[in-house]
């Protein structure tokens, strides 16, 4: 049904194009390039045209990383079964990503629920990291203990003391305050499903940024993240709550991250008519329509923090190459256009790679560190697009 709706869409799409000069929906799947996407018309609500009409233009290179952690599977928790890491062969992977480039581990799932046992597993994590050369960012979860659901005291207090754990270690050089707000169902993955996950975002920023300040840890970079492609009114509502939320927020909001999938989640692959229109797509409604709801200027730092390609039953390892390359080189010649600063891929190593879905494929390398053809792709788009230190 979701396939249907979605060449439904864009046959819409290429209709109103064949027949007006104006407007035209949103394109997820990518069947309209830049050149024949007419300028949306204002006002717009809740970001239903597209605005992936503009030109490509280069800007201050992209840092780049990726995900080390397994993946969370959706739902109420992960239901395969997690091959072990080998710590050996991962990090000797991660070297070859990085090569002579600065590069960045992302850190996913801090929970608030994990208390002082998970700041101190993760500040582990983050030594190890920085001992390679790696930068850290951290990935700040409100996912509260039931006892604790909508308590903003004792989440604000969590946000503190992560700050003051993890500001020593120079080379953790972000935090990313709450996971995808915006989703309402599923608790595994998105804060969104837990009470007043909204003032939780807002007021765990300011938290994280006076407490950065107060200590000196000026490396600290303090952002949230926006699950890209679910739309309406939910996803318009967050933003313009995102654009009420008051001058002390914007001043210590430092960047923004969207997570997006196209092919994975939302628009399937088989909608998919180009994986870089795609790509393109979700960077120009973000940049041009959701973050000024949210008083956000044009020139405010836009990370790509999660964005993805499983492999798995019928999902071949050649095409995630391919698309791989196409997200990147997207990213790379819209960097001054849409100012993306930073790109994550998600992730490193599969959790099984006999997993029965795809939520257990992410990975550049198979659970038994293998290297997928995509791996080679991401070390040398690395080398050739990365920023220098």
């Amino acid at each position: 049904m979701r396939l249907l709706r979605a060449l439904i869409r864009t046959l819409v799409v290429l209709a109103i194009l064949a027949s007006s000069a104006g407007a035209i929906p949103v394109d997820p799947e990518g069947a309209v390039p830049p050149a024949r996407t007419p300028a949306p018309r204002t006002p717009d609500p809740l970001c239903e045209q597209s605005y992936a009409n503009d030109a490509p233009r280069g800007g201050p290179r992209i840092h780049f990383g990726v995900g080390p952690r397994l993946a969370g599977e959706t739902g109420s928790g992960n239901a395969t079964p997690l091959v072990p890491e080998n710590v050996r062969r991962r990090d000797a992977a991660l070297r070859t990503l990085r090569g002579k480039k600065p590069f960045t581990v992302r850190l996913n799932r801090l929970f608030e629920s994990d208390g002082a046992r998970g700041i101190a597993r993760f500040r582990a994590m983050a030594r190890h990291y920085a001992a390679l050369g790696l930068d850290v960012e951290l990935q700040v979860r409100y996912h509260p203990a039931d006892s604790d659901n909508g308590n903003l005291a004792a989440w604000l207090a969590f946000v503190r003391k992560v700050v003051a754990a993890f500001g020593p270690i120079r080379h953790v050089t972000a935090l990313q305050i709450t996971n995808e707000v915006n989703l309402t169902f599923s608790r595994n993955t998105s804060d969104g499903y837990y009470r007043r996950a909204l003032p939780a975002l807002i007021q765990g920023v300011i938290a994280a940024k006076r407490a950065a300040a107060e200590r000196g840890y000026d490396q600290l970079r303090i952002g949230f993240n926006f699950a890209w492609g679910f739309g309406g009114h939910a996803d318009a509502d967050f933003w313009n709550a995102i654009g009420r939320a008051g001058p002390v927020f914007r001043r210590s909001l430092d960047w923004v991250g969207m997570d997006f999938y196209p092919g994975t989640y939302t628009p399937p692959a088989a909608a998919v008519r180009s994986y870089a229109d795609a790509f393109r797509e979700g960077l120009a409604q973000v940049r041009e329509c959701y973050m000024p709801k949210g008083r956000l200027g044009r020139g405010f730092p836009l990370r790509i923090e999660e964005t993805g390609w499983p492999t798995g039953p019928g999902r071949s390892e050649a095409t995630q190459a391919r698309v791989l390359r196409a997200f990147v080189s997207t990213a790379d010649a819209y960097r001054g256009t849409y100012h993306v600063s930073d790109f994550r891929w998600f992730g490193l190593r599969d959790n099984n790679s006999e997993g029965p879905d795809f939520q257990s494929y992410f990975g550049l390398l198979r659970d038994d560190y293998s290297p997928k053809p995509a791996f080679a792709v991401y070390r040398s788009l690395v080398a050739r697009y990365g920023a220098s230190r």
